[in-house]
């Protein structure tokens, strides 16, 4: 008798039937043949499975708005949705022909195009997200730097200032607000690229505005520094000396501790060094092959040469020399968000007061201001700038820092640490440690202790497209994963040892290789 093909009704009826029969000789041949047996999952329906897909893949593709808009995700989600779309019919058809294997491996292939679907639209939505908190602090460093225009105006009707100079402030002060302005209209429409795009342009300006800012800080006008011949003394510095002038008078008076501000604390807190993870303690992280188990380090990274000549942070005395700098810029690093500056750096044990400024981007900080030995290493002015800011009596000079710091005494560059991570977007963070001891920085909060090298590590990845180009532009040649490792296994040992400390390898993202 010649096989017959069953119809859709009967292939459901004779599923439905060889499962109620293997039921039913279990329970005849009782508990131990059940044991044996267990009945077998009801097989799924290939062409109900085939609507649900189809259905699956229609309901993301209405999500082409958001994913047309970020090149990086819409070329392969377009792909995918198309494959799905193709797939759908063509498992159809090999159904209808009796074809059922080829059906099943196209069905298979339908899952893995939704499955990526699926991580693009979250990527795309991550994005989006990541680019919608960025805008508010953009917002805030413009209002900062722009509270100085109606200075700038005041010393131009006062001719205290070449008009021209006046002119190019309130340009660039026009054009930053345009452009948040433009970035944010970008945004709301949810057109990721042209507003990523126009925030690169965006930060070069607001960084052409902060140069302005700090000339105008240098006007005999503004910070009194030669302004006169006389020394200048606050209301403050009077009534100290007045007050000092009479302690015979007076009788001892019990020292009263200033309280900690409530928002000081919460920031403290968080920078506990039981909120960061002893590198001596994940064997893990001392071979290759990424992480076990989650971690966050304080990191410090030094160049290439310095990892060759052991100097800088790799020096066997860095933790005595690093007392001698004041300060330094570090980054905070994760299992998950592990964007380094270098490739190759120290992970710190830091005192939570030892912590000035936390922000969760790169702020262009110009920790070497008012030093004659590092003059060639400053970031935002030129050198004909910085002579004339070196030019100056010693205490002033050496109050440049401080002022420097003080620009970054507000929310967005004070974030515990929790809040700087969450911040954290696809780029390092910029983390301002103090490195001298003994000295109070905060109000109530003790004064600074030492800072210890824990161990040294590399950033064990491909150069990313980020990081081939910001090499390219300096006139070097991005390291490949294996370059960067035969290089720092050369010197690494001789460091480690040098220090006392592991080696770890951490899989992650430096801006500069």
């Amino acid at each position: 008798m010649p096989l017959q093909s069953l119809s859709k009704e009967e292939h459901k009826w004779a599923n439905d039937m060889a499962r109620q029969l293997n039921l039913s000789f279990s329970e005849e041949d009782g508990d131990q043949a059940g044991a044996q047996q267990q009945p077998e999952a009801a097989p799924v329906d290939p062409w109900q499975e085939l609507d649900a897909m189809e259905k699956t893949a229609e309901t993301l593709l209405a999500n082409m708005e958001l994913v047309k808009k970020q090149s990086a995700v819409f070329s392969p989600f377009k792909k995918a949705g198309q494959s799905a779309r193709t797939g759908v019919a063509g498992a159809r058809k090999d159904l209808k022909a009796h074809k059922e294997q080829n059906a099943q491996a196209k069905i298979a292939k339908i899952k893995e195009n939704i499955a990526s679907m699926e991580q693009l639209i979250a990527m795309a939505k991550s994005n989006h997200t990541a680019l919608s908190g960025q805008i508010p602090w953009i917002r805030e460093d413009y209002q900062r730097l722009a509270a100085d225009v109606p200075i700038v105006e005041s010393l131009a009707i006062a001719k205290k200032i070449p008009s021209k100079k006046c002119k190019k402030f309130m340009s660039i002060d026009q054009e930053a607000s345009r452009l948040i302005n433009d970035a944010e209209a970008l945004c709301e429409n949810q057109e990721v690229d042209a507003a990523n795009k126009l925030i690169k342009t965006l930060h070069k300006t607001l960084q052409n505005y902060q140069k302005e800012v700090d000339w105008l800080q240098t006007l005999p006008a503004v910070s009194g520094v030669g302004a006169t011949d006389k020394t200048y003394t606050s209301k403050r510095e009077k009534i100290a000396a007045a007050f000092h002038r009479k302690q015979d008078d007076v009788p001892d008076l019990e020292q009263v501790t200033p309280e900690v501000p409530e928002k000081t604390k919460v920031f403290i807190e968080s920078w506990k060094r039981d909120n960061f993870t002893d590198p001596a303690k994940r064997k893990d992280l001392q071979k290759r092959g990424g992480a076990s188990a989650p971690f966050k380090f304080v990191v410090h990274t030094g160049s290439m040469e310095n990892l060759i000549n052991q100097t800088g942070c790799f020096a066997p005395d860095a933790n005595d020399a690093m007392k001698g700098w004041d300060t330094i810029c570090t980054s905070v690093v994760t299992d998950e968000k592990c964007f380094a500056y270098g490739a190759f750096g120290v992970i710190l044990d830091v005192p939570p007061q030892n912590v000035l400024v936390s922000s969760p981007d790169d702020i262009m900080s110009d920790l070497n201001i008012g030093r004659k030995d590092r003059k060639e290493h400053m970031v935002n002015v030129t050198q004909e700038q910085n002579e004339k800011l070196l030019d100056v009596p010693d205490h002033v000079r050496n109050g440049y820092l401080k002022n420097h710091l003080g620009k970054f005494d507000y929310d967005k560059r004070q974030q515990p640490v929790d809040q700087l991570m969450e911040n954290t977007y696809h780029q390092h963070n910029e983390v301002i440690i103090s490195t001298k001891e003994g000295v109070q920085h905060k109000e109530g909060v003790g004064a600074t202790a030492p800072i210890k090298i824990q161990g040294i590590f590399m950033i064990d990845s491909e150069p990313s497209p980020d990081t081939i180009a910001v090499q390219k532009f300096n006139g070097k040649e991005a390291l490949s994963k294996e370059e960067k490792y035969q290089l720092f296994m050369q010197h690494a040992e001789k460091v480690a040892k040098s220090l006392g400390v592991p080696i770890l390898f951490l899989d992650g993202e430096s801006t500069t290789a």
